[in-house]
């Protein structure tokens, strides 16, 4: 696991556990030997820690924390990388760390334990811990401080976002920036200077100021108060980094064990563990083959309104060559000046490299006609939602392209096997439902008929990947299954609406559960007309869902469709997309109400979160009965990535088993009985496990 090197008075430890170098326990132990190996020889005088030329370590084996049994296992697990990590620290000989690629996590820990820190310029810096809903635990919270200072430290260790090399540099996170061939050379001249080894838990300069220090730490707990209850990682992090300045480094150490422990016993943090590793199958057939799959260096995207500009957009920054067409070419140009001013502002932004920008675009063209479609390996109908405009379009494609372009369609509730109909090779035909905006959403629903061939399967799953998304594996069902169970929900927000809820009682109720908008906000902003022609084709295939209420569909008849009119649910000014009260939105209630016969009543907070969240549980258990998806832990995620159910919950069906299924099955009944049949539970055994 550690490759053992000595050369000309210098020993490099190169790590050696394919694929990614994961910090494991065996790893540990065979560092830490190598490092007492490297003390012992009188012949050594400096040791270097490396990975391979592009890649130094990914950090903590994630599979660790599936092992651990209760508080006991985590402060074992804390403790064993903070002693290996301290091992390092005490080597006698003066240790640096080469990195290379993405260093996060307990890598970072690692490279801070460290004397020195060399990097390549490519190299990325981050404490992702906190994503997780956990703190560092190998030394980060106290080791990153003495580094960088108490303000930066907190930055990094509280938003996990990512720095880069030269930012690096600036901060003191690293010594010096290698070009990449150069790496492990740049780490032995470092040691040849002879510098006396300097131990990260000693330094001072950067975090002596107490005034200083005492701004960071306020700063940092004024971000506390947009932190939901449920996650105490962030609070522990600002905890345990004070007590490791305040006290000493090894308190601070006890404080990470401590914290790391308390965070791993806590639901949210279960759940967003758990979803982790959901994350990590989704895209993967629960049965593999070994299918070959196809090279997709070209994709073609017909149609260039907000999905297929934002499809587009995807595929190059992913590094697809993409051309995009459409019959107007007043809309084709206007989705390539969008995609380019929006790279060009990111750039200007300093979030992305000009060349890494300009390579971006160089990868974007436009056709003139059907024809220059001819050699793409994959062509992506985004088509406005109609089976007839889709099925003209699916036919131009297949007449221009060859044999073996696969063909895929972004439609998002149609069922393929109708769009299937007009094509004389169907088994090349797939779904790629990616969500608006499509460059930023990162989940893309793959659906698959059960003619589609396997070969096209597996060629976009790799492709998914290829593109940064996640990815998962859908059956052909109207609706698939985001669609399927959100649109029942935002049904339901326009149910209570009728029956005497305010709309803004409506959008705090979900946002205090923990989703980033309303329902109603959120339709406002896709379209209620959307919503409507959406239903439509759900309500045919699942009568049981019951009609769309009338106060949604009378406001479309208004023309109120949301944001895009001025007005929806809630009023919009010019160029302001706050939402506000709606007079109109009362007067079409009222009329609603008088015309149904509906009395208004008081629904309180409780009831119309309970009402919304099980209307979603009652749609997911009966798409897992039919088998529209692998496995289960792939709605939570397709519902967490895909409309912002919040993670901490760990999904719509880790939600309801947390409650208890029997629970679940004696509530849905009695919703049932006050809404009717949309809440009635399918035939699938609640109580069992799945």
């Amino acid at each position: 696991m550690i490759q053992y090197d000595v050369s000309s008075g210098m020993c490099v430890l190169r790590l050696d556990c394919p694929p990614l170098n994961a910090l494991n326990y065996p790893l540990l132990e065979d560092l830490c030997e190598s490092l007492a190996r490297a003390n012992a020889d009188e012949a050594v005088r400096g040791i270097v820690i490396i990975g391979d030329a592009k890649h130094f370590s990914a950090g903590a084996d994630i599979n660790l924390f599936e092992k651990l049994c209760g508080r006991e296992d985590a402060t074992g697990m804390s403790r064993v990388f903070q002693e290996a990590f301290g091992q390092v620290e005490d080597s006698l000989k003066p240790v640096v760390a080469a990195l290379a690629g993405k260093v996060f996590g307990g890598a970072l820990e690692l490279a801070m334990a460290c004397h020195f820190r060399v990097c390549t310029e490519e190299a990325r810096f981050a404490t992702p811990e906190v994503n997780l809903g956990i703190n560092p635990g190998a030394g980060g919270t106290g080791r990153l401080p003495r580094l960088v200072g108490v303000g930066p430290a907190l930055e990094m260790l509280l938003s996990g976002r990512m720095i880069d090399a030269a930012r690096a540099l600036e901060l003191g996170l690293v010594d010096a920036i290698s070009p990449g061939k150069r790496l492990l050379e740049t780490a032995l001249d470092m040691l040849r200077r002879g510098d006396a080894p300097r131990k990260t838990r000693t330094l001072e300069e950067k975090t002596g100021d107490v005034i200083i220090n005492g701004t960071a730490f306020e700063r940092a707990e004024q971000k506390l108060a947009a932190v939901r209850p449920d996650i105490i990682a962030p609070r522990n992090i600002i905890e345990t980094v004070r007590i490791g300045l305040a006290e000493s480094f090894a308190a601070g150490l006890l404080a990470e064990q401590e914290s790391f422990a308390g965070c791993m016993e806590t639901p949210a943090t279960r759940n967003k563990i758990y979803l982790f590793f959901a994350m990590r199958q989704s895209g993967k057939p629960a049965h593999p083959s070994d299918t070959a799959t196809r090279d997709i260096s070209k994709v073609a995207v017909v149609g260039s309104g907000s999905m297929g500009t934002g499809i587009a957009h995807a595929m190059i920054i992913g590094g697809v060559a993409t051309i995009v067409y459409d019959e107007n070419p007043a809309a084709m140009e206007k989705a390539i000046v969008k995609i380019r001013r929006s790279i060009e502002k990111r750039v200007a932004d300093g979030k992305l490299a000009e060349s890494r920008g300009a390579d971006m675009l160089s990868l974007l063209s436009t056709a003139t006609g059907w024809q220059d479609l001819a050699d793409a390996d994959l062509v992506i109908e985004a088509v406005f939602e109609d089976v007839d405009i889709k099925q003209a379009v699916l036919r131009r494609i297949e007449a221009v392209c060859t044999p073996g372009t696969i063909i895929a369609s972004n439609t998002s509730t149609i069922s393929l096997d109708v769009l299937a109909e007009v094509l004389s090779a169907p088994r090349r035909l797939i779904g790629m439902h990616f969500f608006n905006p499509a460059q930023r959403m990162p989940l893309l629903e793959v659906i698959r008929r059960q003619q589609t061939s396997q070969q096209v399967v597996a060629t976009v799953l790799r492709l998914a990947g290829h593109i940064r998304k996640t990815a998962v594996l859908v059956n052909n069902r109207e609706g698939f299954l985001v669609n399927r169970l959100f649109i029942p929900y935002l049904k339901e927000a326009f149910w209570l609406l009728e029956e005497g809820a305010a709309a803004e009682d409506i959008d705090a109720a979900m946002v205090e559960f923990g989703f980033p908008m309303g329902p109603l906000v959120l339709i406002d902003m896709a379209g209620l007309d959307i919503l409507a022609a959406t239903d439509a084709v759900l309500h045919r295939t699942f009568p049981y869902h019951q009609r769309l209420s009338d106060v949604a569909t009378r406001l479309v008849e208004q023309g109120r469709l949301g944001q895009k009119t001025g007005g929806g649910v809630y009023d919009y000014q010019k160029g302001d997309y706050t939402p506000h009260h709606s007079p109109a939105l009362d007067e079409t209630v009222d009329r609603v109400r008088q015309d149904q016969g509906v009395t208004p009543r008081g629904i309180a907070k409780d009831e119309i979160t309970h009402r919304l969240v099980m209307r979603m549980v009652a749609e997911a258990f009966r798409v897992l009965a039919e088998d529209i998806v692998q496995r289960e832990s792939d709605i939570d995620v397709a519902m967490v990535l895909g409309t912002g159910f919040p993670d901490f919950r760990g999904g719509i069906l880790r939600y309801a088993r947390d409650m208890g299924l029997d629970r679940v099955l004696e509530q849905l009944r009695e919703l049932e009985k006050q809404c009717g049949e949309r809440f009635l539970p399918c035939g699938i055994n609640l109580i069992g496990e799945s």
